[in-house]
């Protein structure tokens, strides 16, 4: 999660994230295929014109889901049930109501990673801790915890891959898959352990306790825009759900 210059990387990410849930929760309800497109169509506009993204972005993030989202919507059509017929051969019959049902889940899970996108994008992960610690009364003991694991993840990376590479060097060539995981997820499980104790003791050792009452380097508020996004959002989407048929 990194957070980039645009304006939704301005807002406070507690209420961004708060937004993105709602219309999501909202999704659940929709029943119509063209009210799911039209709210999905809004998380595409605001990532362009909001969220910083350019097409070739978008599809890159997108094309890995569109035929997993197809199959879901072939799978929904063609075995649902329903009177009026569109086609139909040997076991295979697609009736206007499971065409329709077909193309709101896959619309609706396609919307789903969309927001999810526009939130991960134009969040900084520091950022998003802070703003539970202050905004949602979370544990600083939790939420450093938290930090620490998505920290974690590049290093994994990074270490996975020189791995590999001495390996390649060494010559050694494993065409048992299980035993290739094993042979690298044991020393990324020991290494994980004695990076954890690293950072537990250097924490105790500056006075990390956990407790609620301390200063921050970082402080996240909720502004006037973060209101205005949140209401902006959730009218407009009211507003689809509400006028669209």
């Amino acid at each position: 999660m990194k957070a980039n210059d645009s304006f939704l990387a301005t807002l406070n990410p507690a209420g961004k994230l708060l937004a993105h849930l709602i219309v999501m929760f909202l999704l659940m309800a929709v029943s119509n295929p063209k009210v799911t497109l039209l709210i999905w169509l809004l998380a595409v506009f605001m990532g362009i014109f909001l969220g910083g993204w350019s097409l070739t972005y978008l599809l890159k993030r997108l094309l890995p889901y569109v035929g997993f989202f197809i199959l879901i919507c072939w799978m929904m059509a063609a075995f649902g049930e329903g009177e009026e017929t569109l086609w139909k051969w040997a076991w295979f019959h697609m009736t206007v109501e499971s065409l329709n049902h077909g193309l709101t889940i896959a619309l609706r899970m396609l919307a789903f990673v969309t927001y999810g996108l526009l939130f991960t994008s134009t969040t900084d992960i520091t950022l998003f801790i802070m703003s539970l610690i202050h905004q949602c009364k979370l544990s600083p003991k939790w939420a450093y915890g938290l930090l620490a694991g998505f920290r974690f993840i590049p290093l994994f990376q990074s270490e996975l891959t020189q791995m590999k590479t001495a390996h390649k060097v060494r010559g050694y060539k494993q065409k048992n898959s299980w035993k290739a995981f094993m042979r690298y997820a044991l020393p990324l499980f020991t290494q994980g352990i004695r990076k954890s104790e690293r950072i537990a003791i250097a924490m105790e050792a500056r006075g990390f306790t956990g407790k609620r009452d301390r200063t921050y380097y970082q402080t996240t508020k909720l502004a006037a825009k973060d209101f205005v996004y949140l209401l902006s959002l959730l009218i407009v989407t009211w507003g689809i759900m509400t006028f669209i048929e």
